[in-house]
């Protein structure tokens, strides 16, 4: 799953964007802030993939380039240093301090056309991330935190008595959570839902069987089935880094 951060504090103009991102791909969660402060702390939440930034963020004042202030705030991160950014701008010509300074992937003005803006998001969420940091994950149970770094985890099954987070150091029992939401919380396209009740890791997929629908996984002796209805997005995750069963 790619994360996507829209800032931008015209109403009409989000969901314009966010309508146009839904339309290009389905395995995205879209967050939206219409201000610095609020697109600050989705930024410690969640692992953002993709930031589209409107420069002016509050158009009654003449002077405002809060969006490319976010802009050199998000380049402050190391994890952020090289995450694509999309400029939305009404100014004639922001491409010299952006490209220069603030490495963007690309700027689009306003009024700007819907194609042309699909066709640059679909380009830039296929830009491979750099992450030099290990990616830690928070589980909370019964007011314990539990800290796993993805390579830990294997996978998840979540049903409606519960959740269980099958780990290479041992397996977490948590409460129910809708699967939209758990895969939102781990916020890394390395986590692939492959049924209603399962997510991978990739990571640990070891081989993928075609025919008769399942995965089998390297580090537990198990294997996980998926239906026909993941198996596109599936394969669009693993197909160059897993063997296929024919």
């Amino acid at each position: 799953m790619k994360t996507i951060l829209i800032v931008e504090d015209n109403p009409r103009s989000r969901e314009m964007l966010i309508k146009l991102i839904e339309n290009i791909r389905d395995d995205v969660i879209i967050k939206a802030a219409v201000n610095q402060d609020e697109a600050s702390a989705m930024v410690m939440k969640y692992n953002i993939d993709l930031f589209i930034l409107d420069i002016i963020l509050n158009s009654a004042n003449p002077s405002d380039v809060s969006g490319m202030q976010f802009a050199e705030y998000i380049r402050s991160y190391p994890k952020y240093k090289y995450t694509p950014i999309i400029f939305i701008t009404a100014l004639e010509d922001p491409a010299l301090h952006a490209y220069s300074e603030l490495h963007c992937y690309y700027y689009v003005e306003k009024p700007y056309n819907a194609d042309k803006v699909s066709a640059v998001i679909s380009d830039a969420l296929e830009m491979p991330q750099i992450d030099d940091e290990p990616h830690n994950i928070y589980f909370r149970c019964d007011s314990i935190l539990y800290k796993k770094e993805i390579s830990d985890i294997i996978y998840i099954e979540n049903t409606r008595s519960g959740q269980t987070v099958y780990c290479t150091n041992g397996n977490l029992k948590l409460p129910y959570k809708p699967i939209k939401k758990i895969l939102e919380e781990l916020s890394s396209d390395k986590f692939l839902q492959c049924s209603r009740f399962h997510i991978v890791n990739e990571e640990h997929i070891d081989k993928i069987d075609l025919v008769n629908r399942y995965i089998r996984l390297k580090d537990a002796n198990e294997q996980i089935e998926f239906g026909n209805t993941f198996k596109k997005k599936l394969l669009s995750g693993v197909l160059d880094r897993a063997k296929l069963i024919k």
